[in-house]
């Protein structure tokens, strides 16, 4: 009996098969400049000997995780994703973000509302150009903030041990709809997907991310502070006035803040630093006064005849008010008149109607003794 159950239970739909990112798009110089280094595996057990304790409490406890929904559940993609950053491909630990579960009518509204999740956990995308030795260079991309359409830059699916691909994703539906009410790993590349591995990873930090000199404890040495203040004070001191502390404090935090920021953090001072600058008192704002002076004069060549027009327009006001007035009084009085008019009308024709001739007994007598002559004088 159990058998005869088994054989009419059907088989799940399999998934479709994975597309496996074993190759990544990088220039061949990194195959040959910077391959991956055995030493490698020593790092990534040290580095998960301190993260794993974290990442062990973050996935056992995913499941009673607060889930951050987005859409229907009537809708016909319903998927559930376990967030995580990545530093690079193939990093085996990092920090756990959230649960979300994100249901839509089709692939594009999906993505959309994932791309609205994810966008605040990725930084600046990270590049690779080729040098002229044939070595390769990172550098930041050309958008300070990625857009939904670098989203296939920045995240891969993991199902199982299988890894999929935004691109893959939006091929078809069937991908999506098999992992219908399934809890699938979202890996969030904060930096790009360009960076393939650890060794890379690192060549990044030392080029872009941490400051070009550092002390033991890692933090920017005292040298790239005064530097970077010095060029602070070059760009602004013509229009911002501090002591020299200021210019330090604005410097540490530009080296200690996100590194992808670094050149837009030198535009103004942060916020939690504003109060320290004031604008300076100088060539500038004498150049204001001076202008502000012509302004005035200007301004006062035909104060007068502003003055002269508004006392025309107040006569012109009054004079129409007036006018207003004794045409409201005139229409009164002419009503009044038309009034008295029809009244007069209808009297008379009352009068007429009331006062009719007729012939009395003397009028009769008289009418009967007139005869008729015939006419001989005219003849």
């Amino acid at each position: 009996m159990d058998d005869q159950q088994g054989s009419d239970t059907e088989a799940p739909e399999a998934e479709p098969e994975a597309e496996y990112l074993i190759h990544s798009d990088m220039p061949d110089a990194w195959s040959t400049e910077l391959p991956e280094d055995p030493l490698d595996d020593i790092f990534d057990d040290t580095e998960d000997q301190k993260e794993d304790q974290n990442n062990r409490s973050s996935r056992s406890g995913s499941a009673n995780h607060e889930v951050e929904r987005l859409g229907d559940s009537t809708d016909i993609f319903d998927c559930i994703f376990l967030a995580y950053k990545r530093q690079f491909k193939g990093q085996s630990s990092g920090a756990f973000i959230a649960r979300w579960q994100i249901s839509a009518p089709t692939i594009e509204s999906f993505v959309c509302k994932l791309w609205n999740l994810a966008k605040n956990h990725l930084n600046r995308e990270v590049t690779f150009t080729v040098q002229a030795d044939g070595s390769t260079c990172p550098e930041w991309g050309a958008n300070e903030t990625p857009t939904e359409a670098d989203f296939d830059k920045f995240v891969l699916f993991q199902s199982g041990r299988r890894h999929y691909s935004l691109d893959k994703l939006k091929e078809g539906s069937s991908l999506l709809q098999s992992w219908r009410d399934k809890e699938i790993t979202l890996l969030l590349h904060v930096y790009s997907l360009s960076i393939s591995n650890r060794t890379v990873w690192n060549s990044v930090k030392e080029s872009l991310i941490n400051p070009s000199e550092r002390d033991r404890s890692g933090a920017a040495t005292t040298q790239a502070v005064v530097e970077l203040a010095d060029e602070l004070r070059s760009k602004h001191g013509d229009y911002l006035d501090a002591h020299g502390m200021a210019w330090s404090f604005w410097a540490n935090s530009i080296l200690n803040g996100p590194a992808h920021l670094r050149e837009s953090l030198k535009d103004h001072p942060p916020q939690h630093l504003a109060h320290l600058f004031r604008a300076k008192e100088g060539k500038h704002v004498n150049a204001i006064l001076r202008e502000l002076t012509v302004a005035h004069s200007v301004n006062n060549s035909y104060h007068e005849e502003v003055v002269a027009l508004r006392q025309i327009f107040d006569m012109c006001e009054l004079n129409v008010r007036n006018l207003n007035n004794s045409m409201k009084m005139f229409k009164t009085r002419l009503e009044a008149l038309e009034l008295r008019d029809k009244l007069s009308d209808s009297m008379i024709d009352a009068m007429k109607s009331t006062v009719k001739v007729q012939e009395d007994q003397l009028g009769e007598k008289l009418k009967a003794q007139v005869i008729d002559l015939e006419d001989v004088d005219h003849m």
